[in-house]
């Protein structure tokens, strides 16, 4: 990641574009702070003040990092616990019961499972599920510690059409009730037009351009719109 400069509004749904090795999942891990930059800041505004992520301890990444939320790629639940145990007791989310229930309830709503399915896979362990609910079932584990900003790394790995559509859905619905900024992390070009205000396109750890979704399309090589368009 060389030089990278970016500007994220709150509120907005952002994605960062590029191939594999281009360094996306590399800043995703600066951005929650998992990988230490070399040099510059990451600043994240907290109510009224900027924090800078690149300082350790409670007055620096300690005071962001409950605000923050992320999806890894190679995500995975707790096999021996059913959907209800993966969205509270297994992320330390401790509510009274009934009411644990209810939220739980809430945000598979909010990712895509009507109200009467939902209720018939809270009690489903993983191996019970498709690739596609789990993987919604994770942005949901995500999503219910209702995080200010999610930053999501290849949301739509595994996911079928309809799954996708459900899930730019979820986004979309998450941004506007929960109020939440996402930064989405994708080589689905196909994607981030559908869900994102905002995209740049990062190739060789450095960002290229910043702009509108459709304008990004029109700076891909061949070769990028070949693995990242589905048509072109």
């Amino acid at each position: 990641v060389d030089g990278i400069d970016l500007v994220i509004d709150e509120g907005e749904i952002f994605g960062v574009v590029g191939l594999s090795g281009a360094g996306k999942t590399t800043l995703s891990r600066i951005l929650y702070g998992l990988t230490d930059p070399s040099g510059g800041q990451i600043m994240v505004k907290l109510g009224d003040n900027w924090i800078d992520m690149t300082e350790k301890g409670i007055f620096g990444r300690g005071r962001v990092k409950p605000y923050l939320g992320i999806l890894h790629q190679e995500y995975s639940l707790y096999p021996h616990r059913n959907v209800l145990g993966n969205l509270t007791e297994a992320i330390s989310l401790e509510l009274p019961a009934e009411f644990a229930k209810m939220k739980a309830l809430y945000v598979l709503n909010a990712v895509g499972f009507d109200e009467e399915y939902a209720e018939k896979i809270i009690t489903k362990y993983p191996d019970e599920l498709s690739g596609g609910e789990r993987h919604r079932v994770a942005l949901a584990q995500v999503l219910i510690k209702e995080p200010n900003i999610v930053i999501l790394d290849e949301p739509t790995g595994t996911m079928d059409p309809m799954t996708r559509v459900q899930v730019t859905d979820s986004i979309r619905k998450a941004r506007d009730e929960l109020k939440q900024t996402f930064v989405i992390i994708s080589h689905d070009m196909d994607f981030v037009l559908d869900v994102c205000d905002r995209a740049a396109l990062m190739r060789g750890g450095k960002i290229l351009k910043t702009g509108l979704p459709a304008d990004i399309v029109e700076d891909l090589t061949p070769s990028e719109k070949k693995k990242m368009l589905k048509e072109e």
